[in-house]
């Protein structure tokens, strides 16, 4: 009778619905952190979303979304969402949706509000706390908050707090070798170049997701550029760009050969890397490399294209220690960085 196989089909549909939600998921997210398929990730949240999630798995969309708008250069859909999940994260207690807001701030340039999301975080409590063990998902939030601080010019207060974060309880291998590849990167940053490519040799890149390894290769440049080995340094960018799936680790890329190229004097090359750099779609961060634009420009004598890069500083990327320079550079005075 046409009424009982329509019942049936429905009965079928309901045992089926939460193992089809839970396939999707998962398949949603080994396009975002796998294989950097950010646009099939979106069409698979919208798909899992019409087959009616629970709360718990809407979460898991959302921040999945906003991962995959940012890594787009969707920046101020990224941002908007980000926003959502920030005061969501509090609300409820979650790391996890917490540090998708904060990588999505830093990523934009948003540092202080990145920064904001653990000021005003308030501690829950909870029936078993044994039963959470360490939590990953905050020594993880709290690890990506050093991005904040460096790029706000604290260099010293990222070191520590990177110090902290590897002394918490949290061992899983994804936060170790992060930490290990932030490590080098501040080591970099701080003229210890020998001492950064040391790090990196105890790094496993499979412990890192995929659409992390670009960025590997381009620690790797920071060390060998610190050491003034400026043709290995440039070698490990182009392995690193053959890898990239977010844009902004393309951009990152072509910003790194311009300092490259700018360190070894080759100021002609250097300012063909930083212009395809910031012509690039994607334009959160990335001031520190703007204000070397400007400087190479100077030094070619194109003045009023130097001050034209600096300017872009201050609108892409105003929270940065490299703001300040800038307005430095152009005469400002009094800039607000906040």
């Amino acid at each position: 009778m046409p009424w009982l196989a329509l019942a049936l089909l429905a009965v079928i549909a309901v045992l089926l619905r939460q193992p089809l939600i839970g396939a999707l998921l998962a398949l949603a997210e080994a396009c975002s952190f796998q294989w950097g398929a950010y646009r099939g990730t979106l069409r698979l949240t919208r798909a899992i979303g019409m087959l009616g999630a629970d709360e718990l798995t809407w979460r898991s969309l959302r921040q999945l979304q906003v991962h995959a708008r940012e890594a787009l250069g969707q920046t101020a859909r990224a941002v908007e969402g980000a926003r959502r999940l920030a005061d969501e994260a509090r609300s409820v207690g979650d790391w996890s949706l917490a540090n998708t807001a904060i990588n999505t701030f830093i990523n934009a340039g948003l540092y202080q509000e990145a920064l904001e999301v653990e000021r005003r975080w308030e501690p829950q409590e909870v029936d078993d706390p044994e039963a959470q063990g360490a939590d990953e998902e905050e020594a993880l939030a709290r690890f990506n908050l050093c991005e904040a601080l460096y790029n706000l010019g604290e260099w010293e207060a990222a070191r520590e707090r990177l110090r902290a974060v590897e002394e918490s309880p949290a061992g899983e291998p994804l936060l170790r070798h992060a930490i290990l590849m932030q490590r080098a990167w501040i080591q970099a940053h701080t003229g210890k170049g020998a001492e950064a490519l040391e790090t990196l040799e105890r790094l496993n890149r499979e412990d890192i997701p995929r659409v992390y390894w670009s960025e590997v290769a381009f620690t790797r440049a920071a060390a060998l550029l610190a050491l003034g080995r400026y043709d290995e340094a440039g070698n490990e960018v182009r392995a690193g760009l053959k890898l990239a799936r977010r844009v902004a680790s393309t951009r990152n890329g072509l910003f790194m050969l311009g300092h490259i190229a700018l360190a070894a004097g080759r100021l002609e090359e250097a300012a063909r890397h930083f212009e395809a750099g910031a012509a690039h779609p994607y334009q959160g961060q990335g001031g520190g490399a703007l204000l070397a634009w400007g400087d190479c420009l100077e030094k070619l004598g194109r003045g009023e294209r130097a001050r034209e890069a600096w300017r872009r500083v201050l609108e892409r990327d105003p929270q940065s220690a490299a703001a300040r320079e800038a307005a430095s550079r152009l005469g400002h005075a009094g800039l607000h960085t906040t």
